[in-house]
């Protein structure tokens, strides 16, 4: 995935799911600078990637396939948060 998509995928699906980094970092059980890193576009291995989706699913953020990016996040329609 492109820098930039990368970028405002992870901090678009942050602000739908209602989270500071702080908070999605603490449960997530990753640092800040790891939110930072990831909101600025940087590569994260993959086991801590999936740590930082599950969160996000979690608080009602549904990651989709997205025709021109390689994929996009909406809200979940049946979340209740």
């Amino acid at each position: 995935m492109p820098e930039f998509e990368r970028m405002m995928l992870y901090r678009t699906a942050r602000t739908l799911a209602r989270i500071t980094v702080r908070e999605l970092a603490a449960e997530a059980d990753v640092s800040t600078a790891t939110i930072t890193k990831l909101e600025n576009g940087r590569e994260l291995k993959p086991a801590t990637l999936t740590k930082i989706r599950a969160v996000l699913e979690s608080r009602g953020v549904q990651f989709v396939s997205h025709k021109t990016w390689d994929e996009w996040v909406q809200p979940r329609t049946s979340y209740e948060g």
